[in-house]
């Protein structure tokens, strides 16, 4: 970064969208943009209100950690420390999966089990709930029901029940550290809704996935051995035992998993109603199934 000439709020927008155009960082201006409203504490039209005030020596210097940061390929939600899932800010940090626009659908998707106005309160099941994305959004938009979120990594529990408490939805969350159904007994109350994004990429296409992912993001979030459907098949296999009878199991899903999850819940016998539902981009990513 040269230092001949006073570095305006717009002039260092525009140099850091160059910079990371350079280095092969996708959406470089808006990159450059919440970086640098993140680092001055601003909002980012404050940049363009403000466009021609400089910044001081030590918020250079602030600023260019951050982009020697974004160029390590360190994800932008791990700098920022935030990432908006459902119009709601979380919190994320390296122990948890950043939430990604796809994984909406799989909220849009089970809302109508929870939108019955005249029913009970009913139970939610989210296992591997990460930054508990899934669950903290389904309670804000119905915090009449109880949830209950899992996850094996107590630091992921930590961000999500710290997520769910600066939406005001803790009180209707209840938090379990263990892996997949451990902490569950097959003879208690059965749930109405079992919920998952889980882990769903074949370990041979780990090394293919951008260096943003590969190098930062939690491994065990994303990795599922050879055939991508360690963890899908292991739910499938045991949620019905959790399942009230017509409960709605609603898995994220592989672009290209459909046929396979369909298979393995045929085998098991204990489901009915399946079908998949497609992302915004047209490709299959939720799977749904009723407990029969």
């Amino acid at each position: 970064m040269p230092d001949s000439e006073t570095w305006t709020l717009l002039r260092l927008v525009r140099w850091t969208t160059g910079y990371f155009q350079d280095h092969g960082i996708e959406s470089a201006r808006s990159e450059a943009e919440i970086l640098l409203a993140h680092c001055l504490g601003v909002r980012r039209i404050d940049l363009y209100l403000n466009h021609d005030k400089p910044l001081t020596e030590a918020e250079l210097g602030n600023f260019k950690t951050l982009i020697k940061r974004r160029i390590s390929r360190e994800p932008l939600a791990y700098i920022t420390g935030s990432r908006e899932f459902w119009s709601l800010l979380l919190a994320v940090g390296p122990s948890v999966l950043i939430p990604r626009p796809e994984t909406e659908c799989l909220v849009e998707a089970v809302l109508p089990v929870l939108d019955d106005p005249a029913g009970k309160p009913k139970r939610v099941l989210d296992l591997g709930t990460g930054s508990g994305a899934i669950t903290i959004a389904l309670a804000h938009e119905h915090p009449e029901h109880r949830y209950v979120a899992m996850d094996r990594s107590p630091a992921a529990l930590a961000i999500a029940r710290q997520n769910a408490r600066t939406h005001r939805v803790d009180h209707c969350i209840n938090w379990f550290c263990g892996s997949w159904d451990a902490a569950l007994a097959p003879d208690g109350p059965r749930f109405d809704l079992i919920v998952s994004n889980p882990p769903y990429i074949r370990s041979g296409d780990m090394a293919a996935l951008q260096p943003e992912i590969r190098l930062h993001e939690p491994l065990a979030a994303l990795d599922a051995d050879q055939d991508g459907l360690l963890c899908l098949r292991r739910i499938i296999v045991s949620a019905h035992d959790y399942l009230r009878p017509g409960g709605l199991l609603a898995l994220e899903i592989g672009c290209d998993q459909a046929d396979a999850v369909r298979s393995i819940a045929d085998d098991v016998g204990c489901y009915a109603s399946v079908r998949v539902i497609k992302d915004y981009s047209g490709l299959d990513r939720v799977f749904l199934a009723h407990s029969s």
